[in-house]
């Protein structure tokens, strides 16, 4: 056996400035840090060039530790690891448990710092990669790297029943919390767009009806809770209960009948039979209490309670709730299936007719698996991009005009073309492909590898382009429509999915869906994805024979032992779930919204508003107005977000800031505001300077009248065709703009609704182990859990949270901020937080703003404004002094952000990020692109 190589002091000190110097490259370098297995700070999303670690990029995918030995993984197929190396922590001897075929990296040292390996297939093959050594730490060897919140025992004894001296378990348990933060994210914005629908009410009880549903009553319960026998299932005074099931189904039926729940597609049938209307209630009943259940586990600790727990309480509810998810998710299917073959059979004649050698029911089947399945987006690399690269370079012809009206069909041939190619023909060239984007390290290093594909492409499909677009003409698409389809719908039958074949979380997160748009699916399917892979992935290493870790979860955590399944049953409700079409039932109340947000006063009645649109009126050619406020307003995805988060009437008051305008003007792209100006000012002057263009727009969006838009026709010729496409485009402009200033703070609030969240769960965590939180409450007082570990630091040195037990001047700053601040004002803001108030008062304070330089400095000057506001039981001197502080200096004030966030000051990154806005705002915005 290989002798230890025992480094001198003075070796040891040098080699490791030397890994900090390549650390600290490696992050300057670096747009998108790899999280860190402990939740030491948010993550840091990326600046413009985007840039993945050289680490990654040569194929290492993780160092895993356990007790004496150190196991490293490289990126195999898809997001599978291949273990490659055991290394033995003490002599570091290293043996290979990769096979030659399956190997990605060569691992070409190991010392008390450092990991030297290279790549065998990418990022300069055979260039020797350091990467730091996860043993050691500073000067201190051990086999994790430290648990700055203390909190790693307690994690695994509540997911695995103990503890474990590996960082193996906790990166397992690291990615599942990962996913309740994210839900903790997306559940707290339904809750307030449902609550949102309800109109403006003075209770802050009506307001936030959601937070009084429970999955745990049935239909009937709600509906008639006098009838029930609750006294088995609650606790405390019935009657209160009662009164509380009572009043929230008062709500419940208030919100039915503002409509406005058809923003989400959902639509009361149209009938006479009770029954069917009885049965639909019921079902919105079923969501609403599924949405306001998962945000109790998220939001607060109920991993103890299996009735309650996010991954456990929808097997345990009552099984009626689960027959709606079965109805809606077989609902969604039905519409895929029915009648397939001949809803698409122009495409799969044409492709039966091209695709020489395929038979034609394999043909079917996977244009199946291409529409419904979308099989394609599960390469690992992006066919449209393909196509896009193919024709830019090679194909100019199919972009001329005359494909216009065929584009769609033309493109979704070429790419079921592609797809087949790698799905089923040459899937080696797809590895490889997937290879080297991995390997790359730029965006334009990957622009450069779909290029050179594409390029290879294009000489294989050069003429099965052609054929299709020789097919593109009406005369031929109109026969094939007509002609009948000799195949049985039974084809498919092997293919077809329905809820049975799906779990009950999986569908859980299919129903979340209904109320997400188009981008919120994508991003929250694509995280959930990515995070049960990871767990699948983690659960058989631990299981492997090389590494063999016990894994066995407790109760509440079984459901990820099915994270395979899991993972692929996301991929299907990923691609079934879209964001649906407002019911029809609500076009009153959405005409109202659209003639509101345009500038109409929302005093207007329902027979002026169908006067205006001549809504009850026949005749061909007079509702011109009506299909246009239809087509640019309500069919806007903007403009359906923003009633749901915000307030039409709002959004118009909002809207009169010019300075606020202006902000969000400025971070959009230079060339996309000269396109706006060229589209939006009647006679634009192009030569003005790009400050007075944003100017120009500001002030357009500023005076924004229903009365510009009354008389457009929407079958409109020559000049009022033109004046039709500039009032068309001032409207795209100004839900736009007002769309990213919503989005933002938005977004801002997500990141403290996760801090919230993590407080929540932490504190029940700390509870364990130190006996003075034990009979506290944190409801009563959100400081209390920094407080007790910085008085723990202070008089006895026993905190276990070395964030804290580290950094001494700190912890002092977070102790003085913790003084600064109070029971009330911290119970407030985390209500706040919660129910985005920021958002909902956005109107009542912002003219009150100077300067408009970022989304956090709008956010917490709102925030401040709502927080310091007079009430009758509160007049704390601190409360004043903030007010007249904001009052005079009409900005937020830094201190006050500090003294709110002290309830995050045990968590020294955590708090710093969210309270600095230099270190805040490296976070992107979201900007029109």
């Amino acid at each position: 056996m290989a002798k230890k190589n025992k480094m001198k002091p003075r070796e040891l000190r040098e080699a490791q400035k030397k890994a900090r110097q390549l650390k600290a490259a490696e992050i300057n370098n670096n747009a998108a840090p790899a999280i860190a297995a402990m939740p030491a700070a948010e993550v840091i999303a990326p600046a413009a060039e985007k840039k993945k670690s050289s680490v990654k990029a040569a194929g290492m995918k993780s160092i895993l530790v356990s007790e004496n030995k150190m196991y490293i993984t490289s990126f195999g197929k898809g997001n599978s690891a291949v273990l490659e190396y055991e290394v033995d922590n003490n002599d570091y001897n290293q043996t290979q448990l990769s096979s030659e075929d399956s190997s990605n990296i060569e691992l070409h040292g190991v010392n008390e710092v450092n990991i030297t390996f290279s790549s065998k297939h990418g990022l300069e093959s055979g260039v020797e990669i350091n990467t730091s050594n996860p043993t050691h730490r500073s000067g201190e060897s051990s086999p994790v790297r430290w648990d700055m919140l203390g909190l790693k025992s307690e994690l695994e004894k509540r997911f695995f029943d103990k503890t474990f001296d590996d960082n193996i378990h906790i990166q397992l348990i690291y990615n599942i919390l990962d996913i309740e933060k994210i839900l903790a994210v997306y559940v707290t914005n339904i809750v307030y767009a449902l609550n949102n629908m309800l109109g403006i009410k003075d209770s802050e009880s009506y307001d936030d009806f959601m937070g009084y549903l429970s999955a745990r009553n049935t239909y009937e319960v709600f509906t008639h809770p006098d009838k029930s026998n609750l006294s088995d299932k609650v606790k405390g005074n019935i009657n209160k209960v009662k009164g509380n099931i009572k009043k929230s189904f008062s709500t419940f039926n208030d919100l039915l009948k503002t409509k406005r729940l058809g923003y989400f597609g959902l639509e009361e049938p149209k009938t006479k039979d009770t029954r069917v209307s009885q049965a639909y209630k019921k079902r919105v009943y079923h969501m609403l209490a599924i949405v306001g259940q998962i945000r109790q586990s998220v939001f607060h600790d109920k991993s103890s309670k299996l009735d309650e727990d996010l991954y456990s309480f929808i097997d345990i509810i009552d099984s009626e709730y689960r027959e709606t998810l079965d109805y809606l998710v077989d609902e969604r299917f039905d519409s895929i299936n029915k009648g397939f073959i001949q809803g698409n059979k122009v495409n799969i004649s044409l492709l039966i007719d091209m695709m020489k050698g395929y038979e034609a029911d394999d043909i079917i089947r996977l244009y199946y698996d291409f529409i419904v399945l979308k099989s394609q987006k599960n390469l690992g690399f992006s066919i449209k991009k393909l196509r896009e690269k193919m024709l830019d370079e090679y194909g100019f012809r199919f972009k001329d005009k005359q494909y216009d009206s065929v584009r769609s069909k033309m493109y979704k041939l070429m790419d079921f073309l592609l797809f087949c190619n790698y799905y089923r023909n040459d899937v080696v060239a797809g590895e490889a492909l997937v290879r080297k984007l991995r390997f790359s390290m730029t965006d334009d290093e990957k622009e450069g590898i779909y290029a050179d594909e594409a390029a290879k492409l294009w000489g294989k499909f050069r003429n099965d382009f052609e054929n299709i677009a020789d097919h593109m003409n009406g005369d031929v698409i109109k026969e094939l429509g007509k002609a009948d389809m000799d195949f049985d719908e039974k084809i498919l039958d092997s293919e077809k999915k329905n809820a049975s074949d799906i779990l009950y979380f999986s569908k859980m997160i299919y129903m979340l869906t209904y109320f997400l748009d188009g981008k919120e699916i994508n991003d929250l399917l694509t995280t959930l994805i990515s995070k049960f892979d990871n767990i699948k992935e983690f659960l058989k290493i631990m299981k492997s024979s090389a590494v063999d870790v016990e894994c066995e979860l407790t109760a509440g955590y079984k459901l990820f032992n099915d994270s395979q399944r899991i993972t692929n049953e996301l991929f299907i409700v990923k691609n079934i779930a879209s964001m649906r079409k407002p019911a029809a039932s609500a076009k009153l109340t959405m005409f109202r919204d659209a003639l509101t947000i345009l500038g109409i006063d929302d005093n207007i009645t329902d027979d002026r508003i169908s006067e205006i649109l001549k809504l009850k009126e026949k005749g061909k050619g007079i509702h011109g107005l009506r299909n246009f406020i239809t087509n640019n307003v309500i069919e806007s995805s903007r403009f359906v977000y923003l009633i749901k988060y915000a307030n039409a009437q709002k959004i118009r008051e909002v809207a009169k800031n010019e300075k606020v305008v202006m902000f969000v003007l400025g971070g959009i792209p230079d060339t996309q505001i000269e396109r706006y100006y060229k589209s939006c000012v009647e006679f634009p002057d192009m030569n003005s300077s790009l400050e007075a263009k944003r100017s120009e727009l500001a002030r357009m969006i500023k005076n924004i009248s229903f009365d510009d838009f009354k008389n457009v026709k929407q079958q409109a010729k020559g000049r009022e065709n033109v004046a039709k496409e500039r009032a068309k485009a001032v409207i795209g402009l100004y839900l736009t703009v007002m769309y990213l200033l919503v989005k933002n703070l938005v977004n801002v609030n997500a990141r403290y609704v996760i801090a919230i969240h993590c407080l929540e769960r932490d504190f029940g965590l700390y509870k364990e182990i130190i006996p003075e939180l034990a009979s506290k409450n944190l409801k009563n007082d959100y400081r209390i859990l920094s407080q007790t570990l910085c008085e723990l630091c202070d008089d006895r040195d026993e905190s276990p949270n070395l964030f804290l037990k580290k950094n001494k001047r700190l912890r002092k700053c977070v102790e003085v901020d913790i003084n600064n601040a109070d029971s009330s004002m911290t119970r407030k803001y985390r209500n706040c937080i919660a129910h985005l108030t920021v958002v909902r008062e956005l109107n009542k304070y912002i003219n009150d703003i100077y300067a408009v330089n970022s989304y956090f400095s709008i956010y917490h000057y709102v925030m401040q404004r709502c927080i310091t506001k007079r009430e009758d039981d509160t007049k704390q001197e601190e409360k004043i002094k903030y007010e007249d502080d904001l009052l005079k200096n009409h900005g937020y004030t830094k201190d006050f952000v500090k003294a709110l966030n002290s309830p995050f000051g045990y968590n020294i990154p955590r708090f710093k990020n969210l309270s600095i806005k230099q270190l805040f705002d490296r976070n992107e915005y979201l900007t029109e692109k």
